[in-house]
């Protein structure tokens, strides 16, 4: 109207009379409309039916109150249905019915001569417009008679709702999300952690104490529930996060509210409260503390946020998923109907349990083959294990080894229930998830992909289409064969090229090359399986019809073989429920680990519900969905219930179905749930790895040295016109006494370095050793203070020496042992894991450095999961407790320093801070993140005024946690595939006397012989060779 308003103000004369009709038709009509009219009609369904006499007359038929209802065409026939405006709706022809594997139900609106259905996934909207087929229109409009019979054509597009803004926006809330899932990822590994430093401290390595075989049984027996119930969490976890970067959709169709109301909860969780406290906090004026200031509040405050509703969500997901199998089990057709009610939740759980102990003691035959040339898409339920079109050629039959002995030692059912296992006449066919959830991946000429086909998921249902109209071609399933193939050539070639770049042997290589060939040949087997059944598919159908399509697709069917009978179930029940609950439980508390006690008891409650009302497992029973309802609670009348409508029923069932269908796929099973049960399950063979090597090996004083390669007529001198280490001499309280007391050596940073090194030195050999490099009687290895400190104190398996100087007794200095056996790794663990994986989620995450302020507050917070116990064993407690020995109770060396090699040079740095006594590491961890978790606590100003560290370049040790102010990097001339090597002691020796000169210290053959650096400059009448010919020649 608008337009033709301003064409007739501007130029009247070129109106038609027509035109001008219809102008003032439409006037008249839209201000007709009353205001109710206006508010029930749709404001784009505008179009009307003409009538014979004239075109742009409306003729409609009216109800009493003037509303219309029924629009008739120009035969008087009745038309499509009218809104409340009399203004004719658009009927599609087409009717859609929404599956459950949707993210969200289609919305269908409906235009003046069009119809569009919009199906969303995040941000991309899939469109489907129905509209009248323009050209029968017009032949209508020319007395076409064959245009009468309305024809409609569908057109599909793809659009997107979504902005840079928003894409921002969500990537913020998905940063934290990341964060708050390493976080819990670095939660379930301390766990298991330090359950693996309590079964030591119970096993009696760490002490005098005998060894407890009922905590350490408990212990064991706690894994299980561990590792499913942390793996379930990260699974959340994982879908938290996808969910937040795709708008909560997961949520809304999980969590039965408006989504008006968890979009607010949402944005006043990611962003409303933390981006209030970050603007109390900036305007109070909260930014004179380094530790405190606003963005630490901010952060902490965000996390935890984010934390609450992820722990809404995990809750959500647990209530949805046991009661969408409780409703699964009250359908189930073996049984009777069951309404829920307390009465019945004995009924509930006899079924979950017979129906669990049935799906996980059973035995079982898996079969996987390929249909060749079907042209019919797969069904549901339907088994293709005797199809005509199934290729039996390559069929991959796996059958475990317990199901083997329970095909063997089972018996014919005799009715009596007495039997332990029973055989069925014929296999049971048992479904499959991928089946149950029907869903589909097509493959065709324009979908197919290089990478997607050879990345595709294993048990994915791939529809592969050979024959027809949209058929992929052979370039391109040729492309597909090679590629598979030569990726595992790839993938096998860069084993071997790995191994050798690590420095196997060339023998060792090929073995290991073999041995990874042997166990992955079933891909191998599988790319030419495929293939076979496409050269069979088009040699056998080269004469069909084109236009019929054919596809491949592979199918994965299971049956049961054996079944246990109900009172083989119950006694399995009640074992697993005493030996993986109870007695664990029980051990637990007994042990003192109150922390892991009660997460063990929630982890329990929580995946023992899961585990026995299990929808995966009621699924493959049912093979369907169908018994989905969303009408589980009958508490309604028949009359109230044949009052709701058969739209709102099948919404109700469409939910249903859709959110069952959504955990099942993406939590209770699937690559996720695999991928973090394998995460957990290979951190618990590497901590399982560490229990081993402490409990066989112990723990030892050291390992006898010579002193053949220390020579004391060559020295290193520096380089003129280059610059050395500032920190060569240290400053002057550092330097090592001299034998004449004329002064104090200008080499103490070497001097340090060697008797860190020296640590690990047996005490036998200890008086050569300290007298080949600092001269006769300077300095001893005082082991009398150190046994009578032990003496009166609970042994640990921390080693330490203490050099006392007599021309000086108010000097001493303690060196530490590092990490030398079994034992000393799991200390490193127990202190230094959370801080490094704290640095592995900070450095995933862009921008990660933001979250440093409050690493610290998480680690401490991981950190309570050690109970009494187990802090009473770390390492640091006793080299603190035997530093402050020393001062306070004999107040003895007053310029007392630590010093350590590795875990050594850690636990130097913890002790030195603690004591406020100066400590110098070499290539010990640092302590910044740590240092919270420590008892007592460090702080920042006391690590920057008493630590100093020696870090090597590449090597990897001192880059855990955060280091100091005062370090001292030096150079590492190892190879680059051997950064290891820079953790070497004596390399870093090496290095710092090249750099800084050896002064009137001895130097070591090792530097040339075996760590790449110059000979050593000849002071006397040997040469080097003559000098290290032992070891030139070893």
């Amino acid at each position: 109207v608008s337009a033709l308003l301003n064409r007739l103000r501007k130029a009247p004369f070129l109106f038609s009379a027509v035109e001008i009709r219809c102008l003032f038709i439409s006037i008249a009509k839209t201000s007709g409309s009353n205001a109710a009219d206006r508010r029930g009609a749709t404001p784009f369904n505008i179009e009307s039916k003409m009538s014979e006499e004239d075109p742009l007359i409306i003729d409609e038929t009216k109800d009493d109150n003037g509303h219309g209802t029924i629009t008739n065409d120009a035969n008087g026939q009745d038309g499509a249905v009218t809104n409340g405006a009399g203004k004719k709706l658009f009927a599609p022809s087409a009717s859609f019915v929404d599956h459950y594997s949707l993210e969200a139900p289609s919305d269908e609106i409906k235009f003046r001569s069009q119809s569009v259905r919009v199906f969303c996934n995040g941000t991309q909207q899939f469109q489907i417009i129905e509209e009248e087929d323009k050209t029968a229109v017009d032949r209508d409009l020319e007395g076409d008679t064959t245009g009468k019979t309305k024809k409609t054509t569908l057109k599909a597009r793809v659009s997107s709702d979504g902005s840079s803004g928003l894409s921002v926006l969500r990537g913020a809330y998905t940063l934290v999300t990341v964060l708050m899932m390493g976080f819990l990822l670095i939660f379930a590994l301390q766990v298991l952690l330090f359950l693996f430093v309590s079964l030591v401290t119970e096993g009696g390595l760490t002490s005098k104490q005998s060894l407890n075989y009922g905590h350490l049984f408990g212990s064991v027996l706690s894994i299980p529930i561990f590792v499913y119930g942390l793996a379930s969490a990260l699974t959340m976890a994982t879908e938290f996060v996808v969910d937040t970067w795709q708008g909560h959709s997961f949520f809304r169709s999980v969590l039965r509210i408006p989504p008006v109301i968890i979009d607010w909860a949402a944005f006043l969780a990611f962003l409303g409260i933390p981006l209030s406290v970050m603007l109390f906090h900036m305007w109070t004026g909260d930014n004179t503390s380094t530790e405190t200031g606003w963005w630490e509040s901010t952060a902490m405050v965000w996390f935890g946020s984010i934390a609450i509703a992820f722990a809404i969500f995990c809750f959500v997901v647990f209530v949805v998923e046991v009661w969408g199998a409780m409703e699964l089990l009250s359908h189930h057709p073996d049984y009777e109907l069951l309404d829920f009610g307390l009465g019945n939740i004995g009924k509930f759980l006899k079924r979950a349990i017979l129906l669990r102990q049935l799906h996980s003691y059973s035995a079982v035959r898996n079969r996987t083959f390929y249909l060749e040339g079907a042209n019919t898409l797969p069904g549901v339920n339907e088994s293709y294990d005797q199809s005509d079109v199934a290729d039996h050629e390559f069929v991959d039959e796996s059958v475990s080894l317990y199901s083997r002995l329970m095909v063997k030692y089972a018996e014919p059912d005799n009715g009596s229930g007495r039997q332990f296992f029973t055989e069925y006449e014929t296999p049971k066919r048992q479904f499959n998830i991928e089946d149950v959830l029907d869903r589909e991946v097509f493959v065709t000429d324009a979908t197919w992909n290089l990478e997607k086909f050879y990345c595709r998921r294993s048990k994915a249902r791939t529809v592969l289409v050979v024959n027809g109209p949209s058929k992929v071609y052979p370039r391109q399933m040729w492309s597909s064969l090679i590629c598979a193939a030569l990726g595992t050539v790839l993938t096998v070639l860069f084993v071997a090229a790995f191994l050798r770049w690590g420095g196997a042997s060339i023998p060792l290589v090929i073995i290991l090359t073999v041995l990874f060939i042997y166990f992955n040949r079933e891909s191998a087997r599988q790319i030419y399986s495929l293939y076979d059944s496409y050269r069979d598919t088009i040699s056998n159908n080269a004469t069909d019809d084109p236009n019929d399509s054919e596809a491949i697709y592979q199918v994965t069917e299971t049956h049961r073989l054996t079944r246990p009978s109900n009172l083989t179930c119950w006694v399995l029940f009640g074992c697993e429920l005493f030996f993986l609950f109870v007695f664990p439980l029980w051990m637990l508390y007994d042990v003192g680990n109150n922390a892991i006690a009660v997460l063990f008891l929630i982890l329990g409650a929580f995946s023992g519900c899961r585990y026995y009302f299990n929808a995966p497992v009621v699924l493959t029973e049912l093979g369907s969905l169908d018994l989905l309802d969303g009408d589980f609670i009958r508490t309604k009348s028949v009359a109230e219930k044949n009052e709701e409508t058969a739209a709102i029923a099948a919404e109700n069932d469409w939910r249903e179905k859709n959110r069952l269908a959504k955990i099942v796929g993406h939590i209770s099973q699937g690559s996720r749930r695999d991928a973090w049960v394998g995460v957990i399950g290979t951190f618990v063979m590497i901590f399982l790895f560490l229990f081993l090597s402490a409990f066989a090996g112990g723990s030892n004083s050291g390992a006898e040295q010579t002193t053949d390669n220390i020579l004391k007529d060559f020295r290193y001198v520096p380089q003129n016109g280059t610059f050395h280490y500032p920190t060569c001499a240290l400053t002057e309280d550092f330097a090592i006494p001299e034998a004449d007391r004329s002064g104090t050596s200008s080499s103490a940073l070497a001097d340090y370095a060697y008797m860190a090194s020296i640590a690990y030195t047996a005490p036998e050999s200890m008086p050569s050793v300290l007298d080949a490099w600092f001269g006769e009687d300077v300095v001893f290895d005082n082991t009398e203070l150190v046994e009578e400190f032990r003496s009166g104190r609970e042994e640990s398996a921390v080693h330490f020496k203490l050099l006392t100087f007599p021309n000086n007794p108010d000097f001493a200095v303690v060196s530490i042992r590092g990490t030398n056996n079994g034992w000393d790794m799991i200390s490193d663990a127990q202190l230094w894991s959370a801080s490094v994986l704290a640095q592995a989620v900070r450095a995933l995450l862009p921008v990660g450095e933001v979250w440093d302020p409050i690493l610290v507050n998480l680690v401490e917070m991981i950190g309570i999961l050690q109970s009494a116990s187990l802090r009473k064993v770390a390492f640091y407690v006793s080299t603190s407790a035997f530093v402050e020995w020393l001062r306070d109770e004999k107040k003895v060396f007053p310029s007392l320093r630590i010093t350590g090699h590795s875990l050594g040079g850690g636990l130097a740095m913890i002790s030195g801070a603690q004591t406020q006594t100066p400590a110098v590491g070499l290539s010990g961890p640092n302590t910044i993140i740590t240092r919270k978790t420590l008892e007592p606590p460090v702080t920042v100003e006391n690590l920057n005024k008493y630590t100093f560290n020696i870090i090597p370049d590449r090597d990897p040790v001192p880059m855990i946690d955060d280091p100091a102010k005062n370090v001292q990097h030096i150079a590492c001339l190892a190879p680059a595939n051997n950064f290891i090597d820079c953790h070497t002691s004596i390399r870093s020796l090496c290095d710092i006397q090249y750099t800084c000169g050896s002064g009137d210290r001895p130097t070591l053959c090792d530097c040339a012989l075996y760590y790449g650096y110059p000979e050593p400059e000849a002071i006397g009448d040997r040469t080097f060779q003559e000098a290290c010919g032992v070891k030139d020649e070893l």
